[in-house]
């Protein structure tokens, strides 16, 4: 099995959004460089084991997040059905999407149907 670098790239854009974190912010975090960052959320690098790492320890996910497209099993089911209804937004939709969706979360803690 090929492993598939565009799929991790768009979990780590993926992410980094969520985290509403540049690229350049990320790349410190993660202790890389914003240029390299570029290249792995298109596909066009294969990250190290050292990158992956550094990355989901800089987003608070596990490498399992980033790598479950990949994997034949994966702990990540929950955020596989985000991803794969969120894949192919465009940096715009996801913040959009994002937002509505903290919205909706406070709604519905406000009618107490949540925590």
């Amino acid at each position: 099995m090929a492993i598939d670098c565009e799929s991790i790239g768009a979990r780590i854009k993926y992410h980094r959004l969520k985290n509403q974190l540049s690229q350049e912010q990320l790349a410190e975090k993660a202790e890389l460089s914003n240029v390299y960052i570029s290249y792995l959320e298109r596909g066009e690098r294969m990250p190290s084991l050292d990158a992956v790492i550094n990355i989901a320890n800089a987003l608070n996910v596990s490498a399992d997040d980033l790598l479950s497209g990949c994997l034949l099993v994966s702990n990540s089911l929950q955020d596989a059905r985000e991803f794969d209804t969120l894949y192919g937004c465009s940096s715009e939709e996801l913040s959009i999407i994002l937002k509505c969706m903290a919205f909706l979360k406070d709604l519905l803690k406000g009618y107490k149907i949540t925590k």
